[in-house]
C-alpha cells in the first residue's frame, strides 16, 4: 500500500513541473520580450538616403542581362526598349528600392564570402541625387526570403527583401504596358464568338427597340447564327459573359511578331472574339493553351502574342442552349386577342376582349378591363391568368437532331393585336416517345418534353 502512493505522489509531482515548464516556455518574461523587440528595431536601417525626385536613372546589372530605367517627364523608358511601358508598375518598383530598408546582418565583416558578396550576383546603381548609390547583392538568406546585400565597401551586410531587387530585374517585357483595347460591360452592344467547328454566333443587345419589338420580344438581348432564326437571350446568362469582359488582360508579353504563328495555335485560332460597346471595337484570337493556367492570344491590332488567364476565356466558349431563353414562345397576355390550342383531335378557343374606361383623374391611365372566355364560356381573368402563364411558360429542353414532317401533335395559334404579324402558330410534332419537335415558322429547333406540354392541356381543360 506504501508504495502505491509513494508512485502515485511521484506522478503527482512529475505533471505539476511538466505543467510549470509549459506556462513559462509559452508565457516568457515581458522584459525579454522587450528586449528583443527593441534590439529587431534597432537592426533595421535606412539603406541609402536618396532624394526620389531627383532620380534620373535606375541601372540593375544581373547575370546575362541589364535593366536601365532612364526618367524623362517623369515617365520612365527603358534604355534600348522602345515599347509602351507599364509606368505605376515600374514607379512602384522603383520607389520600393528607392526607399528599401534592410536588416544589419554584420557589422565590419571580414567574410563577405559566406554571404556571396565576393562576386555579387545583381548590381544596383540609383544616379541623379548627387552621387551614385551602389547596392551589391549576393546570396539569398537561408529561408530564401531576403538577400544578403552591401555598399560598395562591402563592409557591413545587410538583408534585403527578395521582392524588392527581383522587381527591378525582370524581363523587359515584363514591364510592357499590357492594356488591350478596353470594353466597356455597361455600354456592351454585341459579341460575337467565332469557334473552331462551330457556327458563328452573334449577340446583339435591343438598343433602339420599337415599341412593337418591346411589346413582343421580352428580352434585352438576342442571340443568332446558331438556329433558324434570331432568338432571346437569358439576361442574367449574359450578366456573367459581360461580367468576363473586364477581366479580358494579358498576364505576359510572350513575344513581338514572331516568325510562326503555329507555335502558339494562332495560325488557325480555336476561338475569335469580337466585342463592341458605344465607342470601342475589341477583337481577339485565341491560340492554344501555354500551359495548365494560361493561354495564348494575339489581338487584330499587332502581331504581338501575349498569355491570359484561360479560366477567362472559358467563359466566352459558350453553347447556344446555355444561354438562350428557353421560352417557346412569350408574349404579353394584353397583346393576346386569340388563343386556339388544338389537342387529340379537340379544339379550345379563348377569347380576350377588354373595356376602357376613362380615368377619373387627369393624368391618371385609363382602366382597361379584360375579360376572358373559354370556348365561349366566361372565366375570371385572374384564374385565366394562372393558366396563361402555364402556356406562355413552357421552356424547350434540348436541340433537334432530326429532320422531320410538321404533323402536329399539339398545336397553339395566337392571334395578336397592333403587332405587323397578326397571327403566331407553335406546333408540336412528336419527336420520340418523351418529347415533342417545336416548330415555329416552318423550322424546328428544339424539342420539349411531353410531360410539360400534358400538363398546360390538363390545366386548360380543367378551367374548360
Amino acid at each position: 500500500m506504501k508504495k502505491s502512493k509513494s508512485i502515485i505522489i511521484l506522478v503527482v509531482i512529475l505533471l505539476l513541473l511538466s505543467g510549470a515548464y509549459f506556462y513559462v516556455s509559452k508565457h516568457p518574461k515581458t522584459k525579454d520580450a522587450d528586449k528583443s523587440s527593441i534590439s529587431d528595431v534597432a537592426s533595421t536601417v535606412e539603406l541609402w538616403e536618396v532624394d526620389d525626385t531627383k532620380v534620373s536613372k535606375v541601372i540593375a546589372t544581373f547575370g546575362d542581362g541589364s535593366n536601365t530605367f532612364i526618367k524623362k517627364n517623369k515617365n520612365w523608358s527603358i534604355d534600348n526598349y522602345d515599347y509602351k511601358l507599364d509606368q505605376p508598375m515600374i514607379t512602384s518598383a522603383i520607389g520600393s528600392l528607392i526607399n528599401s530598408h534592410g536588416t544589419l546582418v554584420e557589422k565590419n565583416t571580414e567574410d563577405i564570402e559566406k554571404y556571396g558578396l565576393i562576386k555579387p550576383i545583381i548590381n544596383l546603381i540609383i544616379v541623379g541625387d548627387g552621387s551614385d548609390k551602389i547596392l551589391n547583392i549576393g546570396d539569398k538568406t537561408s529561408e530564401g526570403t531576403n538577400y544578403y546585400a552591401s555598399g560598395n565597401e562591402k563592409k557591413d551586410v545587410y538583408s534585403i527583401s527578395v521582392s524588392t531587387v527581383d522587381n527591378i530585374i525582370k524581363a523587359q517585357s515584363a514591364y510592357r504596358d499590357k492594356t488591350i483595347t478596353s470594353i466597356n460591360p455597361e455600354t456592351l452592344t454585341s459579341i460575337k464568338i467565332i469557334e473552331a467547328g462551330s457556327s458563328p454566333i452573334e449577340i446583339e443587345k435591343n438598343e433602339n427597340r420599337s415599341v412593337e419589338e418591346t411589346n413582343y420580344n421580352l428580352n434585352t438581348w438576342t442571340l443568332s447564327g446558331a438556329y433558324s432564326k434570331t432568338i432571346g437571350v437569358d439576361d442574367n446568362k449574359i450578366g456573367l459573359v459581360a461580367a468576363a469582359i473586364p477581366k479580358l488582360t494579358a498576364s505576359d508579353v510572350i513575344i513581338d511578331n514572331p516568325k510562326d504563328l503555329s507555335i502558339y495555335g494562332l495560325d488557325k485560332p480555336s476561338l475569335e472574339l469580337i466585342l463592341k460597346d458605344s465607342k470601342s471595337t475589341l477583337q481577339l484570337f485565341i491560340g492554344k493553351n501555354k500551359d495548365d493556367k494560361y493561354v495564348y492570344f494575339k489581338t487584330s491590332e499587332a502581331d504581338t502574342i501575349y498569355v491570359m488567364d484561360k479560366t477567362v476565356i472559358d467563359t466566352f466558349r459558350v453553347k447556344p442552349l446555355d444561354i438562350i431563353s428557353k421560352f417557346v414562345y412569350i408574349v404579353n397576355i394584353d397583346k393576346v386577342d386569340k388563343i386556339v390550342v388544338v389537342a387529340n383531335g379537340m379544339e379550345t378557343t379563348v377569347l380576350l376582349s377588354r373595356t376602357s374606361t376613362k380615368a377619373e383623374k387627369s393624368g391618371d391611365p385609363d382602366v382597361v378591363v379584360t375579360t376572358s372566355k373559354v370556348n365561349d364560356k366566361i372565366i375570371e381573368i385572374k384564374k385565366f391568368k394562372k393558366v396563361y402563364q402555364e402556356i406562355v411558360g413552357l421552356t424547350v429542353d434540348s436541340e433537334n437532331d432530326k429532320k422531320q414532317e410538321e404533323k402536329p401533335a399539339v398545336s397553339i395559334t395566337y392571334t395578336l393585336n397592333n403587332a405587323k404579324k397578326k397571327k403566331e402558330v407553335i406546333n408540336f410534332v412528336p419527336y420520340n416517345n418523351q418529347f415533342y419537335a417545336v416548330f415555329r415558322d416552318g423550322k424546328s429547333d428544339f424539342v420539349i418534353s411531353l410531360d410539360k406540354v400534358n400538363k398546360m392541356l390538363t390545366s386548360l381543360k380543367n378551367i374548360k
